[in-house]
């Protein structure tokens, strides 16, 4: 027996974030200069987990979502193409 396909997706997802953004995003959108965040990663106490790809720190995006207290939440497919057609002007009447 076949398994149902998922109807849900995450918000990040439906907006078409990415999965991994750069050091200079993430301290950004946390409000802190890059100065500001080589030293807290220095220090060891950057708000969001980080890896090191070469020489580039990237952060993932449900971490620095995490960190910023966005919430992930899983979305069904029913409702963005309502939303969808709501943002058009579009009424179900």
């Amino acid at each position: 027996m076949r398994g149902r396909r998922d109807e849900f997706v995450p918000f990040s997802v439906v907006f078409g974030l990415p999965t991994e953004v750069g050091l200079w995003t993430a301290a950004n959108a946390l409000g802190l200069s890059l100065a500001t965040a080589y030293r807290r990663i220095g220090r060891g106490d950057f708000p969001c987990a980080l890896r090191k790809v070469g020489r580039t720190y990237v952060v993932r995006m449900p971490d620095l979502m995490r960190a910023l207290r966005i919430q992930d939440v899983r979305v069904h497919h029913d409702d963005i193409e309502a939303g969808a057609r709501f943002a058009a002007g579009m009424t179900d009447d």
